[in-house]
């Protein structure tokens, strides 16, 4: 009897666990030639380092620009001009306004904050239209900041066909094993297996 009753108690727990899901990153479509603003809400609460990032094809992301969260100064990375793409702050909002988008734009654009890692939030796709590069060939997963929200501009189409996508940093345990079992290996003994 108090094994059933423990069994129906773990049972009942276990459908009280959270269930944890990524919604896709809102697309944008632009027509080459037009103004764009991407927004990031609340990165942090605390003073940091924030910047805009780039990713094309599963690259690994380029930062655009960022800023210390206490001070106006952007910097520019990667050469990204700051005549084609701007970082603004406004109270605990990060823009990013690109000028005259083409199809060289295309891709995923996310904010990130720098404490002991980078921690990357607000996706967003943008998509030129003409590009050919297809979204649907992706198949990363993108955690979302809790309080995004994103409203499209006149000129801006929100897409809901997109995939999610993240930065992931994976430490390879396996690799560090190895590199222990060979260095544990007398090279002047010679090894070998019985029957």
């Amino acid at each position: 009897m108090v094994h059933i009753y423990l069994s129906a108690l773990v049972i009942y727990g276990l459908c009280l666990t959270p269930v944890v899901s990524a919604s896709p990153p809102p697309s944008v479509v632009v027509q080459p030639g037009k103004n764009v603003t991407l927004q990031c809400t609340n990165v942090t609460g605390a003073p940091g380092h924030v910047g805009w990032f780039k990713q094309v094809n599963g690259s690994e992301p380029l930062c655009i620009a960022s800023m210390y969260s206490s001070d106006p100064a952007v910097q520019h990375h990667n050469g990204f001009p700051p005549s084609h793409m701007e970082m603004l702050v406004r109270n605990i909002t990060i823009f990013l306004k690109i000028a005259e988008v083409d199809e060289a734009d295309s891709g995923h654009y996310f904010c990130g904050m720098l404490d002991k890692y980078i921690i990357f939030t607000n996706a967003t796709v943008l998509k030129v239209q003409g590009h050919k590069n297809s979204e649907k060939d992706l198949t990363e997963n993108c955690e979302k900041g809790p309080d995004s929200q994103r409203q499209p501009q006149n000129d801006q189409i929100q897409d809901p066909d997109t995939l999610n996508y993240a930065a992931l940093n994976f430490t390879s345990k396996k690799t560090k094993m190895e590199r222990r079992r060979k260095k544990e290996l007398d090279p002047h003994v010679v090894y070998a297996a019985t029957r």
